[in-house]
């Protein structure tokens, strides 16, 4: 427990040390962990001087210094321009995840405690030289017993504590900004590093690496056009991953190899209709598809997906709504981009529908545009998932994975050349989904299944309302009602009592002036009985009637 105390503490300086050598330091100051000056006036400065890029820069530079959980953070924002001004964001797209390779001694430590044996015991061939480092692992060739050649990604010896300490002092940062901003609890800061520590304790475990690979791999049996590697699981654990070798040119070095315009869209066009193929057909995506996980073997026409540590998962309703909100897109149809995000998100119960609307008309009008006058597929997504959330619409995070994705599939793209249009490309499969969608026989196992729901539903509605006259008449009936219903139902309380009390003002004032009439008629003379009163009662009476109804017509509850 100590140690850790202790670790978590050094962890927090070396933090420190990096926020104040990049200019940062009074972000610590201003969440209440150091002293500088004031987060909110060095932002407004920063942008007013027009140094925002510049500040980027220093972001970047700073999170890839920090290591891999505030890498993942980064890349996390670099898809929320609803938090972050554009020119952070372009450069939280630019965030790399390389560093320095780990001695080779203690890659083969590492593989002797795996395995229970030395690395040339394992291996009929260990290459000592690294030829890919990240963070989390590094990458080594390697020849198996039988002669195969693989590729051998052996995780950074220590690196699980590290990750895990940096995530709960992530957690600390989170809940003292939520403290200390409103904006912050209104983007759910905790929520989002929660979702961060989600994904990497996946990335930390190479078992779930493995299965998420074997299972890309299925989706693509029949395809030649598509290649996934092969796993050898009796030479993998969880902190060691054997694939098999694949020779092919990254996609970001394309360009030095393949110079035909045809091949370079049969790439393109590969590349967008395997991931219509992940997205909207099978729910199971690369959830990390930038041009060092992509390659592609001129020999054979062939283009091949590596490393999937991130992934994505959609269920069937959430790829049913996808495939409805792209085509809305596609088609520039707004009215079906909102029924589609309206179904697969929260949307709170006093949400202006209209204003939304018209958001979401506005960034369908208004987005950038390719040279072919084609909407940007990935930007607008980014566009659209920006309004919801300024509207307190609530996406579920696979949602905002897929968002990441297109947009990176749509910059690589771009780079493999920019007269292509992903609009142009991604339609043919659209529409070849849209048509399944609407076959008969398809139509009809989806009536029969909601069928089948609505009929259970009904059986169980005697056994949950006798449960609920059970609790009732235990005592035990409890409601739950959020803020904002509250407010509505406090207000609504304080018209009726405001409405009563009115209401009993004019009956003593009646019958005051009852009494009055009363007195005269008797003959009573005093100076009230010389008072008009029957008059000057009947106007005041009516006159408060005139306003009750008014009062209770304007206020829509008649």
């Amino acid at each position: 427990m100590l140690t850790d105390r202790l670790r978590r503490l050094n962890r927090y300086r070396e933090i420190a040390s990096l926020f104040v050598k990049y200019g940062f330091g009074y972000v610590l100051e201003e969440v209440g962990l150091f002293h500088v000056l004031s987060l909110k006036d060095r932002i407004a400065a920063e942008v007013k001087n027009g140094n925002t890029k510049e500040a980027g820069h220093r972001i970047r530079c700073m999170l890839e210094e920090l290591g891999p959980a505030f890498v993942k953070l980064g890349q996390l924002l670099s898809i929320r321009n609803d938090l972050l001004p554009v020119e952070i964001v372009r450069e939280l797209e630019l965030l790399q995840d390389q560093v320095p390779p780990v001695p080779v001694e203690e890659i083969k430590a590492k593989i002797d405690q795996e395995f229970g044996r030395p690395a040339e015991e394992v291996f009929h061939y260990f290459n000592e030289e690294c030829i890919a480092a990240a963070s989390i692992g590094q990458v080594h060739e390697a020849v198996l017993p039988n002669g195969e050649n693989v590729m051998v990604k052996v995780q950074r010896p220590g690196i699980k504590q590290v990750v895990h300490t940096d995530l709960e002092i992530l957690r600390d940062i989170a809940r003292l900004i939520e403290q200390r901003y409103d904006w912050a609890q209104y983007y759910n800061i905790t929520d989002m590093v929660e979702e961060l520590s989600e994904s990497i304790r996946r990335e930390l475990d190479y078992a779930e690496e493995a299965r998420n690979t074997d299972i890309v791999q299925l989706q693509f049996e029949d395809n030649e056009s598509i290649k996934v590697p092969e796993v050898f699981h009796e030479y993998s654990t969880s902190q060691i991953l054997t694939l098999e070798k694949i020779d092919g040119i990254k996609l970001n070095e394309l360009n030095n190899f393949v110079a035909g315009k045809d091949e370079k869209r049969y790439i393109s066009d590969l590349l967008v209709s395997s991931f219509i193929t992940q997205i909207l057909k099978e729910g199971f995506f690369h959830g990390d598809p930038h041009p060092g996980n992509i390659l592609y073997i001129p020999e054979k026409k062939q283009l091949v997906f590596i490393d999937f540590g991130q992934v994505g998962r959609l269920s069937a309703s959430m790829r049913y709504n996808s495939a409805s909100m792209m085509m809305g897109i596609m088609q520039e149809d707004t009215h079906q981009i909102v029924k589609a995000i309206f179904r697969m998100a929260y949307v709170p119960s006093d949400i202006d529908e209209q204003h939304f609307y018209d958001d979401v008309d506005g960034i369908r009008k208004t987005i950038d545009r390719s040279p072919q006058e084609g909407l940007s597929l990935g930007l607008t997504v980014k566009e659209l998932f920006g309004a919801a959330q300024e509207h307190r619409i609530i996406l579920p995070k696979e949602m905002t994975m897929m968002g990441k994705a297109l947009i990176t599939i749509e910059g690589i793209i771009s780079e493999i050349d920019p007269s292509l249009d992903m609009i142009s490309l991604a339609k043919p499969y659209g529409e070849k989904l849209m048509r399944e969608r609407y076959d008969p026989i398809k139509m009809g196992k989806r009536l029969w299944n909601k069928t089948e729901d609505l009929t259970d539903t009904i059986t169980n509605i005697p056994n949950q309302v006798e449960n609920v006259l059970d609790q009732a008449t235990k005592g035990d009936l409890k409601f739950e009602i959020s803020l904002s219903e509250i407010n509505r139902i406090l207000h609504k309380f304080d018209r009726i009592s405001n409405q009563v009390s009115f209401s009993l003002t004019l009956l003593a004032f009646s019958i005051v002036v009852l009494g009055l009439i009363v007195g005269a008629t008797f003959g009573n003379n005093t100076v009230l009985t010389s008072v008009p009163a029957i008059e000057i009662g009947f106007v005041i009476a009516f006159g408060m009637f005139l306003w009750i109804i008014y009062s209770i017509l304007k206020s829509g509850r008649f």
